[in-house]
C-alpha cells in the first residue's frame, strides 16, 4: 500500500467587503516548508495514537502585510487515475488537534477540486506560526483499501480581517513596514529590549519615540510579545525613518560658489520643518514643488515651498530603515550592526556596497546613500528628532570619541545612562546612534569625472553590472572646487547648510559649524559624520570628500528598502 502526502503550496482568496469592490488591499501570505513531502509506503490502518507519533510534514506561514488575515487549512486531494485510496479511509492530525478523517461533512462542498478543511487560524500583522501535518490511513479502514494510492497537498486560503498594524496618524501612512525576519521591539530607558506587538502602539513620532526593529541571529526562535530579547539573540538593529517632506529653509538653496567671511551659527536656533506622508509634492500644489533629484537642480523650488525629499524616491515605499550604528562584524565576514561592538573599518567602498546589497537581498538592503544621510540628519534637526516643539532650539547630538559603536562621553550603550540617550538622534534610546563621531562613513554617492567619466568603475572595483541599478547611488557633477558647494543634490544636507565659511584652515557650514568639504577630482566620493578624532569640527552635518580606498577611520551604514 502507498500513501503519497506532495508538496504544498498557497492559494489566496479575496471576498468583496462592498458592492463590486474586491478586498484586494493586503492579502500576501508567505509559506516555507520546514520538511519534505511524505512519503508513506507500506502505510497500515492505525489508531490516532500511533498515527500522533508518526513523521509529520511541517511548514511555516507568515503575514507579509500590515492587516490581519484569518487562514485556513486544507487537504486538496489530488485524482488519482487507478487504484485510488477512498478519502474517508485518512485520517489527518494539524498540530495537536484532534484527527479528522475526510468524511463529506468536512468536505468544503463551493471547491471544484476534492478539498478538506482541516483546520483555521489567524496571523496578525507581520506574525508568523508554525505547523505540522501527519497523515496516516484511518483504524476503521477495510480489507479494500489495499493497494490504494492517496495523493494530496497543503493549501493556505486566506482572506483579510479587522486587525491592522498600528498606524500614527501624524504620519499620514508613512508607517513602518517590517521586512521578512524582522521583529518589532520598544527599548526601554534601561536599555533593554522587548518584543513589541505591531497592532498596539510601539512607536510615537509626536513624541521622539522612532519605530525599531531587529533582525534575530540565526536559528533563535522569536520570542512571544512582550519578552525581553536578550542581546546575545540579536545579529542587527534597524531604525524607521518616515517618508517625509520638508519646508525648503536655505535663502541660496545651496547655491554656493565661495565661502563668506562671517556666519551666524545656525544649529541651536533652527529646526527644520518636517511633514510626514505618502504624496510627493508636485509643481502646481500651493506651496509645493516636484523633487529635483539630479545634481545642481532647483526646478521650481524655492524657500517656504515644501518639497518630498529625494531619499524616498528611489526604492518607493513608505520609508527607509536606516541601521541604528555603525556597521560591524560578528566573526570575519559576517555583518551585524550592534553597540559596544569595534566598527567594522579599512574596508574600501566597493567592499562596503557588495556586502551591504548581499546582507539581505529580500529587504533590498544597500549601502546608504548620500541623500538617505541627509534624511536622517534633517529628521534629526526638527521636532521630532532633537529640537524643541514649543521653541524649535536644538540640542546637538553628542559625539562618540571611539571606535566603539553606541558610546559617548566613555559611556557604553548598555550602560542606560541619560549622557548615553544624548548621542542619539533623538535623545533617547530609540534613535540612530554614531552619526557624530565613532568612524567616517563612506556613502553610495559620487562626483562625475570633468568629461563624464564615470569615477566608480576605477575607484571602488565595481562592475557595471553592478552599478547599472541607479537608485542604488546618488551621482554628483563635477566639481572644481572643495568649495563649491553649488552641485549639492537638495536635501542631502551638504550645500543647504550653507553660508560656509574658513575656521583655522577648515571649511566649515551654518549648520553647528561642522566640517563642509565638497569632493574634487582627486576624492570623488563623499565621507559623512567625522571621526572621532575630529571633536568641535564634526556632527550630524559634516562631510568631507574620499577616494574610496580602505581606511583605518572608515566605516559604512547599511539601509533597507522594505517594500
Amino acid at each position: 500500500m502507498v500513501v503519497s502526502f506532495s508538496y504544498a503550496y498557497i492559494k489566496y482568496e479575496t471576498k468583496e467587503k462592498n458592492e463590486n469592490i474586491i478586498g484586494t488591499e493586503c492579502i500576501k501570505i508567505e509559506m516555507e516548508e520546514v520538511t519534505n513531502a511524505l512519503n508513506l509506503y507500506h502505510a497500515y490502518p492505525m489508531k490516532e495514537a500511533t498515527g500522533s507519533k508518526t513523521d509529520a510534514y511541517q511548514f511555516k506561514i507568515r503575514n507579509a502585510c500590515g492587516v490581519g488575515v484569518d487562514y485556513q487549512v486544507e487537504l486538496e486531494v489530488e485524482n488519482v487515475e487507478e487504484n485510488k485510496l477512498p478519502s474517508q479511509d485518512i485520517a489527518v492530525k494539524l498540530d495537536t488537534n484532534n484527527k479528522i478523517t475526510l468524511t463529506e461533512d468536512k468536505k468544503i462542498k463551493e471547491k471544484e477540486q476534492e478539498t478538506y478543511k482541516i483546520g483555521t487560524g489567524t496571523l496578525k500583522p507581520y506574525e508568523e506560526k508554525s505547523h505540522e501535518v501527519r497523515i496516516w490511513i484511518d483504524e476503521d479502514a477495510g480489507n479494500e483499501s489495499q493497494n490504494k494510492i492517496f495523493k494530496s497537498k497543503v493549501v493556505i486560503e486566506a482572506v483579510q480581517n479587522e486587525i491592522a498594524i498600528y498606524s500614527e496618524p501624524l504620519l499620514q501612512g508613512a508607517d513602518p513596514v517590517l521586512g521578512k525576519g524582522m521583529v518589532a521591539v520598544e527599548i526601554g530607558d534601561n536599555g533593554i529590549v522587548t518584543k513589541a506587538d505591531p497592532t498596539e502602539k510601539w512607536y510615537e513620532y509626536g513624541k521622539k519615540k522612532w519605530a525599531n526593529a531587529v533582525i534575530l541571529n540565526e536559528g533563535v526562535e522569536e520570542p512571544k510579545v512582550g519578552d525581553t530579547i536578550n542581546e546575545d539573540n540579536i545579529e542587527s538593529y534597524f531604525v524607521w525613518i518616515p517618508k517625509y517632506s520638508y519646508k525648503l529653509f536655505d535663502e541660496k538653496l545651496g547655491e554656493y560658489t565661495s565661502l563668506e567671511e562671517t556666519v551666524q551659527d545656525k544649529g541651536p536656533t533652527t529646526a527644520i520643518e518636517i511633514r510626514f506622508g505618502l504624496e510627493n509634492t508636485k509643481d502646481g500644489n500651493t506651496n509645493e514643488c516636484t523633487t529635483p533629484i539630479e545634481s545642481g537642480g532647483t526646478g521650481t523650488c524655492g524657500v517656504g515651498k515644501w518639497m518630498t525629499h529625494p531619499a524616498f524616491l528611489a526604492f518607493g515605499g513608505n520609508g527607509l530603515w536606516v541601521g541604528k550604528f555603525e556597521t560591524s562584524k560578528k566573526n570575519t565576514s559576517d555583518i551585524q550592526i550592534k553597540p559596544d561592538v569595534t566598527s567594522w573599518r579599512n574596508i574600501t567602498l566597493g567592499e562596503s556596497f557588495g556586502n551591504s546589497k548581499n546582507y539581505q537581498p529580500e529587504l533590498q538592503s544597500h549601502l546608504m546613500k548620500n541623500t538617505e544621510w541627509g534624511a536622517v540628519a534633517y529628521l534629526t534637526q526638527s521636532i521630532y528628532g532633537r529640537c524643541d516643539k514649543e521653541t524649535g532650539i536644538c540640542t546637538e547630538v553628542a559625539i562618540n570619541l571611539t571606535y566603539t559603536t553606541g558610546t559617548t562621553n566613555n559611556t557604553s550603550y548598555t550602560g542606560g545612562t541619560n549622557s548615553n540617550q544624548l548621542a542619539s538622534t533623538t535623545g533617547n534610546y530609540s534613535g540612530i546612534y554614531d552619526l557624530h563621531g565613532g568612524a567616517w562613513e563612506p556613502v553610495m554617492a559620487m562626483m562625475k569625472g570633468q568629461n563624464g567619466e564615470d569615477y566608480l568603475y576605477s575607484l571602488t572595483k565595481l562592475s557595471s553590472a553592478d552599478l547599472k541599478d541607479t537608485k542604488y547611488f546618488d551621482t554628483y557633477n563635477y566639481n572644481a572646487s572643495k568649495n563649491d558647494y553649488r552641485n549639492r543634490i537638495l536635501g542631502d544636507a551638504t550645500g543647504e547648510d550653507g553660508p560656509f565659511y574658513n575656521d583655522n584652515s577648515t571649511n566649515r557650514g551654518a549648520m553647528w559649524s561642522d566640517r563642509a568639504v565638497f569632493p574634487v577630482a582627486s576624492a570623488p566620493l563623499f565621507s559623512r559624520g567625522g571621526g572621532k578624532g575630529s571633536n568641535g569640527i564634526i556632527g550630524v552635518f559634516t562631510f568631507g570628500a574620499h577616494g574610496g580606498q580602505a581606511l583605518e577611520n572608515s566605516t559604512f551604514r547599511i539601509a533597507l528598502a522594505v517594500q
